[in-house]
């Protein structure tokens, strides 16, 4: 019998190599190796991306924050 703590051990190893193979086949297409796949996904993709969405979402609030300002003025 199946118990929720077995299913979320089977779902963390199937999702941990499903990414080892997702970084296998980036470094087999970049020809480079499985550790400078890694490095730039880790180092480089990953903060780059955290950093994008944080500015996205500082811009949404500003945005937002126009159009409030602007809905109380016309009231």
């Amino acid at each position: 019998m199946s118990t929720p703590a077995h299913f979320a051990a089977h779902l963390v190893y199937i999702a941990y190599w499903y990414c080892v193979d997702f970084m296998v086949n980036l470094a087999n297409l970049t020809h480079t190796s499985y550790c400078e796949a890694n490095t730039w996904v880790l180092l480089l993709g990953l903060p780059g991306l955290l950093t994008l969405l944080i500015g996205v979402r500082i811009w949404q609030w500003l945005a937002l924050r126009r159009v409030r300002i602007r809905y109380r003025e016309s009231r």
